[in-house]
């Protein structure tokens, strides 16, 4: 009975001690606050949209060049030789390229180019047709305050939206400059590494045309003459733009330019090579 009574009185007592002992208040949970995203400027855009109108006028000089080398190569044996036909489907899938390439070369023209970057500086707005396509390799990028701003070329921003710089903020838009320069150089040189390597395939499918078609009407084909025109017309400009394309890879590129950021003068060829209108505010 005892023992029942002092169990009691145990239990009683710990029940009490449960219910009056402080309960250390939980450690609140971390508030966490929003980042802020960087913002987009007009110039990220602007950035994008160039890059966006230069590709796409570059792919219309591939296209009708294509177009160029096929209708060439379906023509050439017909005006060669009274015997050889012209070869439709060259001529009509040659039409098709070229006019992929004159569409491209309008709808991404220099002066629609300017346009939009008019309407961009002076109301933030963009054309469906343009905006549907900054996306992917396009998408604007944040930038940096001495980034090279599109919309500060003559004629585009509006004149009560000029923006004045200070000293350093000149310099660094002068070391923009010159990035931009080496950038125009070596992306003008790439470009006609590709127009010779396109010369040498018009060159290679003529010839292919030319040569079979001779000998099976019978006429002698000279293998010096063969030699010389390949010479000239295939290897010499397949070789012209290889060159071009390895002298002015991307690589190389990023080395002059990590090398120019780092305080390095540029090199005696690059500065040699580099036009004024590489130096221009806009091309």
């Amino acid at each position: 009975m005892r023992l029942f009574y002092l169990w009691l009185f145990l239990l009683t007592t710990f029940a009490t001690n449960a219910q009056i002992a402080p309960v250390g208040n939980p450690a609140p949970p971390r508030s966490r606050l929003p980042v802020a995203a960087p913002v987009l400027t007009r110039a990220d855009t602007a950035r994008a949209i160039r890059k966006l109108f230069r590709s796409r006028r570059g792919g219309g000089i591939g296209w009708l060049s294509a177009g160029t080398a096929g209708i060439l190569a379906s023509t050439l044996p017909a005006l060669q030789t009274t015997s050889a036909g012209v070869w439709t489907p060259g001529v009509v899938a040659g039409s098709a390229f070229l006019l992929i390439g004159l569409n491209k070369r309008i709808q991404f023209s220099p002066g629609r180019e300017r346009r939009v970057l008019r309407e961009l500086a002076a109301t933030g707005h963009l054309p469906v047709s343009v905006s549907r396509r900054l996306r992917g390799n396009f998408a604007p990028l944040y930038g940096l305050p001495s980034d090279y701003d599109p919309l500060a070329a003559p004629g585009i921003r509006p004149p009560s939206a000029a923006l004045n710089l200070t000293p350093p903020q000149a310099a660094e838009a002068a070391r923009a400059d010159t990035l931009r320069a080496i950038d125009r150089l070596f992306a003008r040189r790439r470009r006609g590494g590709r127009k010779w390597n396109y010369l040498g395939l018009a060159g290679s499918l003529s010839m292919l045309r030319v040569i079979p078609s001779a000998a099976s009407n019978g006429n002698s084909v000279d293998g010096s003459g063969v030699a010389i025109l390949a010479g000239g017309f295939i290897a010499a400009p397949i070789a012209i733009g290889l060159l071009n394309l390895a002298a002015y890879s991307e690589a190389h590129q990023e080395e002059v330019e990590q090398a120019y950021r780092s305080g390095k003068p540029l090199p005696k060829r690059i500065r040699q090579r580099i036009k004024k209108k590489d130096l221009q505010p806009y091309d």
